[in-house]
Order: C-alpha cells, then structure tokens, then sequence
C-alpha cells in the first residue's frame, strides 16, 4: 500500500481527532472507508538508530503473541516516508471509545463488582502475556494509560496495549530508566527498573499492584515527580519500608493483602506468576472489594444540570451519545435535509364568512327590517335575505371543497420524502453509535429501517457495507478461545444482528452452528 493509498483509505482531520500523545508519537481516531469501520491510528517517527523502540518492531514483537480477550493487538503496521516529516510508522488498532483506565479512574466511581472485574481481567492479560512461547513476554510498561476499556453488556473488559517496550524474558537483561520510561511515568515502575536491574517477569507484578491501589484509593502508594537520584533514593527507602500512603488504611482485605504482596522490594519475595495472583483475586467476593469510606476527589460536573420545562412536554427517549468519529465530505443524507416549505391554503375570506354566518346579532338584523319600510321594504328586505343566504352558502362549499382537496401524487411525494429524510439522517446516526456502543443486533435492526426508507441508498449504512463491518468484526473475536463466556456473547450478537440484515448468509450460518 502507498502513502497516497493510506490516506484514501483511512480518513482522519489531525486538527480535531487526536485521541492522545506522548514520547511514542500521537494517536488519532479515523475511518476505515473500505468498511465503514472506527479505528485508532497510532502515528511515530522512525529512529533509524534506534530500531528496536519503533512501532514497527512493536507490531512484529506483540504479532507473535495469540490473540486474547484481554489484550489488545494492532490489525496491521505500514511504514511511509512522509515528504514534509520523514520516515513515520502507522498502526492499525480497533478504537474503543471509553478509552484508557487511567481516563475511567478519573472520570468515574467504580463499583465494586468492576473493580473485580479490572483486576481480574488485567491479570488474565498478563498471566497470556507471560505464558505465550517458550519463554513469555513482559510488557515492562504496564499502567492506566496502556489498559484500553471496552464495556460489554454492563461489564467492563480491560485490554492491555502498548507493547513498545515489552521483551522476550530470555532476551531480558537490565532496564535503563532513560531508555525505558523517556517522556513517560515512573510511578508504576519497579524497583529492579528504576535500579537498572536484571527484569522478570513480576516486573509486570508490581505494576499491577501499583495500578490496583489506584483502583481502589484513586491514587497511586509511590509518587516520582522527576527521576533525580535524590528523589529516586528516597523514594526506594520508602519502598524497602512499605510506606504506604494513608488512603491504604482504607483498602479492606484480602486486597490489602495481595498489593502489599505485589508491591515487595524484593522480586524473589514478591507473587511470582500471575495465577498466583489470580488466585487470591477470584476469592474475592464484590462486597470485599469496597473501602470503609470511598475516596473520590471532587470534580466539577462535566455537563450542566437539566432544567424542568415551565409546561408539560411528552417524555422522549434519552438521546443517542453524538458520536463525531466520522469524517465526511459531503454527509451522508445531506441533500435530504432540505425542508420544503408547503404554503397553506388562505383562509381570511373563509373567516370572515364563518363569522358573519354564526354571529347571531348579524342574523338578526338582517332578518328584522325597519318596521317604516311597509310591505314593500318587507318583501325586498326577505328577497335580499335569501340572495345572500345564497352567496353565502355557494362560497363556504367551494372553499371548504378546497380546504379538504387530497393534494396530487408529487405534494405527496415531496411530504413523504420530507418525514423519510428526517427519519433516516437520524437513524443514520443512532446506527454509528450503536455500533461503536456495541449494540450490534439493535444496529442491524436501524440498518434495516434505513434500507427500507431509502431502498437505493449505498455508502456505510447500506445492507452490504453493514454485513461487511459486522463480519470483519466477528472474525476478530473468533480469534478467542469460544468457551470464554464474553467471546461466545460477543459471537452469539454477531450471529443474530448478520443474520437479521440477511437469514441466508453463510457467515452468520456458521456462527450459528459453531454456538450451538
């Protein structure tokens, strides 16, 4: 694939989609108009020198690793010499939209049951991690900007990402802190890294420990504001001491037990593999989970409270999240946002005939003539009366026929279009974020609405693209181990929402029989 190609391909504004950046480069949410799909790219300059921290060697080091639930993997790397900024890497990754664990500690209160469920889902990532090949991979780089979130039917799955320093543990000899951690965090580093140590496995322990206490507390037991040698000596002391902060106190058993046990000095001391960490983790129940007084940080509210209406309106159903992951040049629907203002029929003489037939004042003096007028003004006065009784019984007809005339078959047409357009543009969107969501049987159904609006529509939110997205997605997750509970849910939605777009396709009959 050329760099002109890429671009074509996947189409992203630098200006409004950047999801995050650091030492290694930026990150920028996109399209993927083969599919239609959201993806994340993750964009870095090349080192020439330095090859083996490019996202190049990252994408071959982590393509090694079999996929698993909890780990996050880059669908594909391209390497192009860009004219204006050199030699970069661009690698493909799904885009989850909850983002990191490090935006989910800070933005939300966790609930008992999904810090479990973090924890858990962590170290199964992990405990992959260090088992694939013959001698495992130790990520080295492990905290709350490097966990993805994805949210499945209420329960939070963690996902392990960012791979740029992780090793072979054979090839694993002694980690040097400027080369390691440049432009990043030491607070979730272990006491063999900052040392310069030889690392094992548990290097990742540690951290994990690190990042768990922040779970709980909302804070992490060891902050590193620089890397000086006084700061870092003082900091080990504390370590070798266990010197926990005071928001530890409030962590109740058994995970007190296991982070005082991930946080050990002393790797040979310390959990060894991650099953033995798991181990103690799945005895906890989700009301051991809680801490005597939940430690929450105010923030300032994000959106501002909803105001009552003065007068009663009809309840309506909670907006759809906007979603503004798409990059459009020329939106889709566009050309059906165009109103058509339909001019009403002119009623004023109606009105004023109405009002001089049921006004009973009017009535009557036209029915009592002057009493001096005589016999003959009695007769012209009954005369004129029946000539306008007439008149106006002859306009009110022809004006109430043309008040229900039925409109011709274009007037119609240009209504109908006019609900249609309003409809669809709307269920264009309720369909990206669905997606997105992941809701992916109640995307199919708006896919299908639209598709019966707009028999002739194309484009993402046609029948076929739709199929395509969902197919491409279902073959990621048939990557996993089916007896997974999360996969075989995950699989058993692809299943329903391809074969609701289409009963006959072959590749929701073979999810189908591959579920039961």
């Amino acid at each position: 694939m050329t760099y002109d190609q890429f671009k074509q391909r996947y189409r992203y504004d630098p200006a409004n989609d950047l999801l995050g950046e650091g030492a290694f480069g930026k990150v920028f949410r996109a399209i993927d108009t083969e599919t239609g799909s959201t993806v994340a790219i993750k964009v870095a300059p090349v080192n020439t020198s330095n090859e083996s921290h490019s996202l190049k060697h990252e994408f071959e080091t982590v393509g090694k690793v079999e996929p698993h639930l909890n780990i996050a993997l880059y669908d594909e790397c391209y390497r192009f010499s860009v004219e204006w900024a050199g030699l970069h890497d661009f690698a493909i990754l799904e885009y989850y939209p909850l983002g990191s664990l490090d935006k989910l500690i800070k933005s939300q209160t966790l609930t008992d049951t999904e810090k479990v469920d973090l924890g858990i889902g962590i170290l199964e990532g992990l405990r992959h991690l260090h088992n694939t090949g013959a001698q495992g991979v130790v990520h080295r780089d492990l905290k709350p900007r490097n966990v993805l979130i994805q949210k499945w039917r209420g329960k939070l799955v963690p996902k392990i990402t960012d791979f740029g320093l992780s090793k072979f543990s054979d090839s694993v000899s002694n980690s040097v802190i400027s080369q390691s951690f440049k432009g990043g965090t030491l607070n979730y580093a272990s006491p063999e890294q900052i040392k310069g140590e030889q690392i094992r496995k548990n290097t990742d322990l540690w951290s994990f420990g690190v990042i768990l206490h922040e779970i709980l507390t909302g804070e992490v037991p060891y902050k590193i504001d620089d890397s000086s040698e006084s700061t870092l000596r003082h900091v080990y002391a504390r370590m070798n001491q266990q010197s926990l902060p005071e928001t530890f106190k409030k962590v109740k058993e058994p995970f007190a037990t296991i982070i005082k046990k991930c946080l050990v000095v002393n790797p040979n001391q310390r959990y060894r593999t991650a099953e033995e960490v798991l181990k103690d983790f799945k005895s906890i129940t989700p009301t051991a989970a809680a801490v005597s007084t939940p430690f929450t940080e105010p923030s300032i509210p994000t959106t501002p409270p909803a105001i009552k209406p003065s007068v009663p309106v009809e309840s309506v159903k909670p907006p759809m999240p906007k979603d503004n992951t798409e990059i459009w040049e020329n939106p889709p629907f566009e050309s059906f946002n165009k109103k058509t203002e339909t001019p009403l029929p002119d009623a004023t003489n109606i009105s004023d005939i109405k009002t001089q037939k049921e006004d009973p004042k009017n009535n009557d003096e036209l029915a009592s003539p002057k009493k001096n007028y005589g016999v003959f003004a009695a007769i012209g006065g009954v005369a004129l009366l029946a000539i306008i009784t007439f008149v106006v019984l002859f306009k009110e007809s022809d004006s109430t026929e043309k008040l229900v005339t039925v409109p011709d078959s274009s007037e119609a047409a240009v209504a109908t279009t006019k609900e249609i357009t309003i409809d669809t543009t709307s269920l264009a969107r309720q369909a990206d974020s669905l997606f997105v969501e992941p809701k992916y049987e109640e995307y199919a159904r708006i896919i299908l609405q639209i598709n019966e609006a707009v028999p002739s529509i194309q484009g993402t939110h046609s029948k076929a693209a739709a199929l395509v997205k969902l197919k491409k997605k279902a073959a990621s997750w048939e990557q996993y181990s089916i007896k997974d509970p999360e996969v075989h849910s995950f699989l058993e939605a692809f299943k329903n929402a391809i074969l609701l777009l289409d009963p006959t396709d072959a590749k929701g009959k073979e999810l189908e029989e591959k579920l039961k």
